[in-house]
């Protein structure tokens, strides 16, 4: 009975053992002992630091004054495209809206234009949404948007007299009214493609003034609001509301352009935003002194803003540029990478790798898969992070 008994014990604890190591391994797997399943590896892009690289979801793009070419992240052409010199170009995570003179090419993600036409007039910018691409034509004061599907098939156009903040006639009817007065500063889609705001700069006053003006695609004006005198950078829609981010505060607002909340302004005087991370929960954002950015690789300090967050950081070492990965700040010195989750005490460090030979000089931007770009000199690298 005994030698039954202790072969049962040792099944039980066999079985037990069994149960241990699985639970171990999926914790392991699933990042919930803070270990991640690759290492941190470098790859040597073709592209110079002159050639305007861009991220591209979980692509790179360049520009080499000729063509336009996308690379996969470890460096494979996967397609190019001629745009002739002069050419723009504003990418989303799938589609480019590129321009040269008065033609707007709208290119998918393997490279196939799906509209190549000339507008009625020069393009100064345009930006690619999740649905549509929204093209800024005319000239510098005075200019409208159209609003293209990626077929090319115009949804709508914008465009007001003055400082009046009703919608204009489509341009279909042929009663276009540009933003006299007005400088059109930037723009963007939000909420799934759906809505547009759009920044100008009134310079017909004695003091220049922004305005934004926020707009259902094809259909009408849902809210205008007086910025007032400082310069407003950035506009990120998050949890619902956007928020406006300039040089001295940031406020949110709703889609009919009124402020969610007066008493959580949040002064950013002297910080600049260098990275989000955006979603269905108040904008994560990071910001950087301005003095600090301006003195390249010199960046010391870093602060955290989300709702009620409001977190500054030391970092070990002067670093070249920072961004945020999930709750994780990850920051790039000339031979480290620094990481430390939001609610840490301090940061940890890890050897760049030596593919990366000489320092690293800047911060390009990140990939959708978990992979940054970094300058070292005229040179590009794609770092996977651990």
């Amino acid at each position: 009975m005994q030698g039954v008994e202790k072969k049962d014990r040792k099944k039980l604890i066999l079985v037990l053992l069994a149960i241990a190591v699985t639970l171990v391994m999926i914790l392991y797997l699933t990042g919930l002992f803070g270990a991640r399943s690759r290492q941190m590896s470098a790859k040597k892009l073709r592209c110079v630091t002159s050639q305007r690289v861009t991220p591209f979801g979980d692509k790179v793009l360049y520009y080499d004054g000729d063509t336009l070419f996308c690379l996969s992240s470890q460096g494979a052409e996967l397609w190019k495209y001629p745009l002739g010199s002069g050419a723009g170009f504003h990418a989303s995570n799938s589609h480019v809206a590129a321009w040269v003179g008065a033609n707007l090419h709208i290119i998918d993600r393997n490279g196939r234009s799906t509209y190549n036409d000339s507008l009625s007039e020069n393009i100064q910018f345009a930006r690619v949404g999740d649905k549509y691409v929204a093209a800024v034509i005319g000239p510098s004061v005075g200019s409208y948007i159209i609003v293209k599907d990626f077929s090319g098939l115009s949804v709508d156009n914008e465009a007001a007299p003055y400082k009046e903040s009703s919608r204009s006639r489509s341009a279909t009817s042929g009663e276009i009214t540009p933003f006299k007065g007005l400088m059109i500063l930037d723009l963007d889609f939000f909420d799934a493609g759906e809505f547009l705001w759009v920044t100008r700069l009134d310079v017909s006053g004695v003091v220049a003034s922004t305005v934004m003006n926020i707009y259902q695609v094809g259909a009408m004006n849902t809210g205008t609001v007086e910025l007032g005198e400082d310069i407003t950078y950035k506009v990120l829609f998050s949890g619902g509301l956007l928020n406006v981010i300039n040089t001295r505060e940031v406020q949110q607002y709703t889609y009919r352009g009124l402020e969610e909340n007066a008493n959580i302004r949040r002064l950013v005087y002297g910080w600049q935003l260098v990275d989000w991370e955006t979603g269905n929960f108040d904008a994560r954002m990071l910001f950087a002194p301005v003095f600090q950015i301006a003195d390249l690789g010199q960046i010391s300090e870093l602060r955290v803003l989300q709702g009620r967050v409001n977190k500054r950081f030391t970092l070990p070492d002067a670093c070249v540029g920072a961004c945020l990965r999930g709750t994780t700040i990850c920051a790039f010195s000339n031979d480290s990478l620094y990481q430390a989750d939001m609610g840490a005490q301090r940061f940890t460090a890890l050897k760049l790798p030596s593919q990366i030979e000489s320092p690293v000089t800047g911060f390009l931007g990140k990939l959708t898969n978990g992979t940054v770009l970094l300058s070292s000199g005229n040179e590009i690298f794609a770092l996977v992070l651990p």
